[in-house]
Formats: structure tokens, C-alpha cells, sequence
């Protein structure tokens, strides 16, 4: 008997152990994420008091964590608990191996998640689950991460949690002997525990339990205390959530049955904020929204292109133009300044979607869905839709081709866009006897290849460029030196930058890609093709480059470039463009300029060489009506300056409601097009 209840003690106490151990460390976690990506400027503006509070606000989300590791071993002790001292002992191993688990696991969770952090700027989220889908795909990324990420520091850390979980468990065991030797005895103990176990997941007295509260856009309005207050279990299972909720192609269409009655309601919606949008078809399955393209060709072309060449550059930020030292300009971006001068550029133009593969869909189709859908998945129906991007270049008479340095089996990237239209997809095996990074080919070695597909051309072009040399991790030819160090770095940029030995390497991998591009557009200059050429230029996507920004700053730094040169056939040049747009814009933009006949097309963009009537903006990371701005948690004023600060008027909240009604409208109509759309009265067939 007694060794019996000795056994139920030491039960007891390694569960009590373990759970406190749990706690802490997520704690240890906290407050070290909290200080590493504190903002320079955070106690100017922020009070102790409110710091505390948004700590003992997410005390409850570690309670809950803990609370549901320890559940299911608590019950099984109280259930299966044997009454012979041989089974006991057994089931005292089990434990102990799993609390052991349960506590390294909870460790690598911490420090993979502030390195996610640290390297992707954002927690975990459904690209998270994505570099599990495909294990070629995972090992680049594997790569990138060794090269980017301080290996070093991170072991260290790991080392040192280790050491204190090791010593705060032997403390808490020598606490918790003497308490425990009092109550062990008490069975109104172990009836109790699962009663307080579950009050403690469930982490609440809401209605609503903690995991069906979205906490980090509610908790505060400063965007660092939103960002401390989860912890690793939960982010995950909210990134898993959103997984599941933007993949389900069957729960989608659940959703748009439901809101049939919402369907027009968005279309008008958005039909009457551009009055050139209008309706098509009669019934709510049918409803597509068609875009009157302006007659603009005679007014900025000289003739039409023969070939258009679309640079897609990978991680290139409009906000590196901010920074004026001559020296840095011409280090990383001599030539794509030189072509931006000379063309025609626009200067509040963002990314559609999340990442590259996001962006390469929805500039390709222009079709919004909400934030992660992922669009690969329902590449199949693709094949039918008409208004592609290559389908429509095809139709104007250009050949549709594209061009990638990288394999075109990452992410499925050949049959996405051979089912898109492209007549011509090469891709790193099409580019022989060149060295290559763990990517690919460089981005002079791409260049070269594009260059001798144009001598070759007999018929007109588009070219869909696709850049990978600026990606981590940034394997440029050894050959190439780069002209920016820390100490030659603009003074205010040096004040923002976290590691200098990364920081160097993506000014490397910046400079490379823009010395790559000069080369070429001076190879191009030199060629026959090159005055029956428009290029256009823009971004995947923009790039803090893990420097240390403010949130006022969000709103520049989400910009990407986006640039129409042509020397020879633009009748117009030099000219800025501040109207808003994304790459949901950059199809019928396009098509705007080189159409000699107008027509309508089926569209959610809109040409941004004409100023709307209403000022919008629909991007994956902001959101602007007039003047308010929204990103995923909060809403903003945008100033003069471009700079963001809190929105907090009445009539702010007014305006961020009203553009929250056009976000659904303009986003879950996307849905509506992709799985609702019919030709000829016919439905497309849909993943099931």
C-alpha cells in the first residue's frame, strides 16, 4: 500500500513538475522574443502597465498549452493506474518518457518559431505546412535557412534552455516533495485535477473557449505587444486552421452556397465603385464582372511591340530608392534607377499575394481570393479559363513562353503554367553548361538564355521572366565582388540592420541581380529586337531583408517596383504614376497599352495609367480606401509622408468599416468567379 502511494506521488509530482516547467519555458520564450524585436522607439510610446497586461493576457494561452499536454496523462493515471506494483512502475516510465518529450518538444517549438520569426518576419502560418508537402522543395529551403539564419546563436540557445530546463525541473521536484507528501494521500486531489485541467485549456470564463478567439487582433493596438502574445502551440494550430480553411475547395463552395444571396451584393458592391466595371449574366452563379479597357495606345505608343519582355525580380523593394547616398544607388541599383528614370514607373504599386508562387497565380489570372488560398491546388481548372494572362497576350498575336532559372517542379510550377497557356515553359534543365546556385542559374546566365531565344524569334513574343539570384540563399557567382559593405552603407540604414554578415550578403545578392539586368538590357540595346521591344518590370514580392522597421513604416515598405521602358515605342517617358494598384492590375494595364481595339475583358484589375474614381487599394498585406488603410490587425491613417499612424477618430472607424464590406466583396467574389464561372453555359469541372 504504501509503495503504492508513493508511486501515486511521484506521479503527481513529475506531472506538476512537468506542467510548471511548460510554463516557464514559454514565459523564458516570451520575454525573449519581447526583447529581441523590441522597436527602437517601443517605451517612447508605451507604458509598463500595458506591457504587463498583454504578458498576464497570454499567461492564460501557456496555462492553456500546459494544461492540455498534462490532461490525457493525468486521466490515464487516474483511469489505468494499476493496483499491481509491477504495472505501476511501468506506467511511471511512460510518463516520464513523456514528460521528457513534452518538454523538448515545447523547447524546439520556442526557438523554430523565433527563427521563423526572425527569418520570414511573420509566425508560423500555412507556409509552414507547406514545406512538408514536397521534400525536394523542403530541402532548398533547408539550405537557405543554414546560410541565412545564425546557426551559431541558435544552438547556444538551445544549450542553455536545455540547461534550464534540467535544473528548473530538479528545483521545482524539491519544492514540490515536501508540498506534495501532505496531500498525496488526498484522492479529492487526482478527482479534482482533470476538472482543473480543462477549466485550464480551456483558458477562459468567455463563451467563446481561447482557441476560437482570434487573440492577437484584439489584444492591443500596438503591433509588437499583438505579436508576443501567442506562443508556438497556438500558431500553429491557428496556421493549421487556416490551412484548412483556405484549401478546402468543398468548404469554399459550401461557404459561397450559404451566401448566395451575398453574391450580387458583391458584385454591384464593386461594380459601383468603378462605374467601368458591369455586370455580366442573370443569374447569381453566372455573375462576372467585365472592365472596360481605355482606348490609350494611340496616346502612349509609337506602334505596337513586337516583343514584350515581363521581368518578374525576385525580392526587389521599391523602398531601397529611399535611400539617396549616391554610392548605394550605384551599387545595387544603377540599372533598374536607370530604366525607371526613362520609363514609366508607379510608385504605390504592391504584391496581390503572399509569396512568389501566390503572386506568379494572381498576376497570371488576375482572380482575388482572400490571403492564403492556395490557388495551385485547383490548377486543373485553369485549362479552360480564357482570360489567362498568355491567353490574352496570345490573343493580341504574341507567342506566350516563359522563362524560370530554377526547376519547374517546385511547386508544380510546369503543369501551373502550362495549364495557364504558356506555349513555351523552359526552366533550369533547358539552360546547359553554366555553374549554377543550389536554385538554379544565375540570374546573367538566365538573361543570356532569354537574349538568345529573341535573336531566334520569328514571330512576336511574351516573355514571362521569372529572377531567383536576390533569393536566400543568394548564391551569386563567386566571381563577383560586392561594391557594398557595412561601413559604405547609408548611415540611416545602418541604423536599422540586426546582422551585419546578413546584410552584406543580401547588398551582394542585390547588386549581382541588378548588374545581371544592366548586362542584359545592354545586350538587348545592342540587338535588332530591341526597338520592337516593351519591357516591363516588377517585384513577386517586397523584402524587409530582416532589418529592424517601425510600424508606421509598413505602408513603403510593402511597395515593390513597377516600371514600362521602351525607349523607341513610348511616345511618353519619365513620367511617375502615384495611382494605387497591385499585380491584380498588371494584366489589364498592359493590355490598356498595347490594344489597338478596346474591348472588355474579365477582369478585377484596372488600367493604372487612369486615375479611378474611387481611390482603392487590395493587396495581400494592405488594404487602403482613401486615406484609411488596413492591414490583417490593425487600422491606419496613411499620412502625407506615407508613414501609418494608428487610426483612432470616429469617422477613421466609419471609413475602415466601409472598406471592410468592399475587402469581402472584392475578395470572396474571387471565390465565386473560380469555383462558380461558366463558358457557354457549361461548368468548368472543380477539384472534389
Amino acid at each position: 500500500m504504501h509503495d503504492i502511494k508513493h508511486a501515486r506521488e511521484s506521479i503527481a509530482q513529475k506531472l506538476l513538475v512537468t506542467f510548471l516547467t511548460l510554463t516557464g519555458l514559454l514565459l523564458v520564450g516570451r520575454i525573449y522574443f519581447f526583447l529581441d524585436f523590441l522597436p527602437t522607439n517601443f517605451w517612447g510610446h508605451n507604458s509598463v502597465a500595458e506591457v504587463f497586461s498583454v504578458f498576464l493576457s497570454a499567461f492564460r494561452f501557456d496555462i492553456s498549452v500546459a494544461s492540455g499536454l498534462i490532461f490525457f496523462p493525468a486521466v490515464g493515471t487516474l483511469l489505468l493506474f494499476p493496483f499491481s506494483i509491477n504495472n505501476g512502475r511501468i506506467w511511471q516510465n511512460i510518463l516520464t518518457l513523456f514528460c521528457q518529450t513534452m518538454l523538448y518538444a515545447t523547447l524546439l517549438s520556442i526557438v523554430v518559431s523565433h527563427y521563423y520569426y526572425y527569418y520570414y518576419n511573420v509566425h508560423f502560418n500555412v507556409f509552414f505546412w507547406e514545406f512538408w508537402e514536397n521534400w525536394e522543395n523542403s530541402k532548398l529551403v533547408i539550405w537557405s535557412v543554414y546560410d541565412e539564419l545564425p546557426i551559431l546563436e541558435m544552438t547556444l540557445t538551445l544549450l542553455g534552455l536545455a540547461v534550464m530546463i534540467h535544473y528548473l525541473s530538479l528545483i521545482l521536484r524539491l519544492w514540490l516533495s515536501s508540498l506534495l507528501s501532505k496531500y498525496y494521500d488526498r484522492k479529492i486531489i487526482w478527482i479534482m485535477l482533470p476538472f482543473l485541467l480543462l477549466v485550464g485549456m480551456r483558458g477562459t470564463f468567455d463563451p467563446l473557449p481561447l482557441t476560437m478567439q482570434r487573440y492577437r487582433e484584439q489584444v492591443s493596438a500596438v503591433a509588437h505587444l499583438n505579436s508576443i502574445h501567442g506562443n508556438p502551440y497556438y500558431e500553429l494550430y491557428f496556421s493549421w486552421h487556416d490551412r484548412r480553411e483556405t484549401s478546402d475547395t468543398n468548404a469554399i463552395k459550401k461557404m459561397l452556397k450559404k451566401a448566395t444571396n451575398e453574391i450580387p451584393q458583391w458584385y454591384e458592391l464593386l461594380a459601383n465603385m468603378d462605374k467601368r466595371r458591369g455586370f455580366k449574366g442573370t443569374d447569381e452563379s453566372n455573375y462576372q464582372l467585365e472592365y472596360q479597357l481605355p482606348d490609350l495606345s494611340k496616346k502612349y505608343l509609337k506602334q505596337k511591340p513586337k516583343h514584350i519582355v515581363f521581368i518578374f525580380m525576385e525580392s526587389q523593394s521599391a523602398w531601397l530608392a529611399d535611400y539617396k547616398d549616391a554610392q548605394f544607388q550605384q551599387s545595387i541599383r544603377k540599372n533598374l534607377n536607370k530604366l525607371q528614370k526613362q520609363g514609366l514607373s508607379f510608385t504605390n504599386y504592391f504584391a496581390a499575394g503572399s509569396g512568389t508562387i501566390s503572386n506568379i497565380m494572381r498576376i497570371n489570372l488576375s482572380i482575388p481570393v482572400k490571403r492564403y488560398f492556395r490557388l495551385k491546388n485547383t490548377a486543373e481548372i485553369f485549362k479552360t479559363f480564357p482570360d489567362t494572362f498568355p491567353r490574352i497576350m496570345e490573343r493580341q498575336g504574341y507567342f506566350p513562353r516563359y522563362f524560370y532559372g530554377g526547376s519547374l517542379s517546385w511547386h508544380r510550377l510546369y503543369n501551373i503554367l502550362s495549364n495557364m497557356g504558356y506555349q513555351q515553359v523552359f526552366g533550369e534543365s533547358a539552360i546547359k553548361n553554366v555553374s549554377k546556385n543550389r536554385f538554379g542559374a544565375h540570374d546573367g546566365d538566365l538573361f543570356e538564355f532569354v537574349h538568345q531565344k529573341l535573336m531566334q524569334a520569328k514571330q512576336p513574343t511574351f516573355n514571362f521572366i521569372m529572377t531567383l539570384s536576390n533569393h536566400p540563399p543568394y548564391g551569386v557567382p563567386e566571381s563577383f565582388i560586392s561594391p557594398i559593405t557595412y561601413e559604405n552603407a547609408p548611415q540611416k540604414l545602418k541604423n536599422k540592420i540586426l546582422d551585419k554578415d546578413n546584410f552584406i550578403e543580401r547588398m551582394r545578392a542585390l547588386a549581382y541581380a541588378d548588374q545581371a539586368l544592366g548586362d542584359f538590357m545592354q545586350k538587348a540595346q545592342e540587338s535588332p529586337y530591341f526597338k520592337e521591344t516593351l519591357f516591363v518590370l516588377t517585384a513577386d514580392h517586397s523584402h524587409d531583408m530582416n532589418l529592424k522597421w517601425e510600424a508606421e513604416e509598413y505602408y513603403q515598405l510593402k511597395k515593390i517596383p513597377l516600371i514600362f521602358y521602351s525607349p523607341n515605342l513610348l511616345k511618353i517617358t519619365a513620367t511617375t504614376y502615384e495611382n494605387q494598384g497591385s499585380h491584380l492590375d498588371l494584366p489589364v494595364t498592359l493590355l490598356s497599352l498595347i490594344s489597338a481595339n478596346p474591348a472588355k475583358i474579365q477582369s478585377w484589375g484596372r488600367s493604372l495609367f487612369v486615375a479611378p474614381s474611387n481611390k482603392m487599394l487590395f493587396s495581400f498585406h494592405i488594404n487602403c480606401l482613401d486615406n484609411v488603410c488596413r492591414t490583417k490587425e490593425q487600422t491606419f491613417v496613411l499620412q502625407k509622408d506615407q508613414h501609418l499612424a494608428l487610426c483612432k477618430e470616429t469617422w477613421c472607424s466609419e471609413k475602415s468599416k466601409q472598406l471592410s464590406e468592399i475587402e469581402n466583396a472584392f475578395w470572396y467574389s474571387g471565390y465565386n468567379y473560380l469555383f462558380q464561372y461558366r463558358i457557354g453555359g457549361k461548368a468548368i469541372p472543380t477539384f472534389e
